[in-house]
């Protein structure tokens, strides 16, 4: 899959792109660049915030396939977390809730009408990334994280724009944080990422 971290899943268009738009992209399955044509799209159910109200649509994804190898990718905006239903900002907004507020799951689910198993989910989610999200911090911050930090402290250090912390945490780690699909498989694909072309938006 390619990500084009200028996009968020509000903002993103299937229809706006163009074969000249991947010029500078590297196929993520060969050493090809920018050899793609575009390749057809797909719908998929996506939740997201606009401003403070909660968006559940289907969005058209664009796809691209690579004239080297004759494999098809996905072009995701930067917000969507591949093989889940909630965007990167539903997700961090529930960690941030529950972790950090102290907001009770059953009062999350009642607030935003969200079932009390989605919000466990998400929970069990973090639970399973929690030491690569650390791992990450500590390779990619200048000062030294200490080996005990609780899960309110590792939830505090992923700041806005969460956009921008996804496209460095590819660029580390290789895969989206909070992707489960292959996580425990040294072969998953690498995540290649367009070139910026507009601001991160958070």
């Amino acid at each position: 899959m390619v990500f084009d971290f200028s996009k968020i899943c509000k903002t993103y268009d299937a229809k706006i792109y163009k074969k000249s738009d991947f010029l500078s992209t590297r196929c993520p399955k060969c050493p090809a660049v920018g050899r793609f044509n575009l390749h057809g799209s797909y719908c998929r159910h996506v939740m997201y915030f606009v401003n403070h109200d909660l968006m559940h649509k289907y969005i058209e994804i664009k796809r691209i396939k690579c004239l080297s190898c004759k494999t098809t990718h996905a072009v995701m905006p930067g917000d969507m977390i591949p093989y889940k239903l909630l965007s990167l900002m539903i997700v961090l907004f529930i960690l941030n809730s529950y972790y950090v507020a102290d907001v009770p799951v059953l009062k999350i689910a009642d607030e935003w009408n969200f079932s009390f198993q989605l919000i466990y989910l998400v929970l069990s989610t973090f639970k399973r990334h929690v030491y690569v999200i650390y791992q990450f911090f500590r390779e990619s911050l200048h000062d030294a994280l200490q080996p005990n930090l609780g899960d309110a402290d590792i939830i505090s250090l992923i700041e806005n724009p969460y956009v921008k912390f996804q496209s460095r945490y590819i660029k580390f780690i290789k895969r989206p944080c909070f992707m489960c699909k292959f996580f425990n498989s040294p072969n998953a694909p690498p995540i290649e990422q367009m070139p910026l072309s507009l601001p991160l938006q958070g």
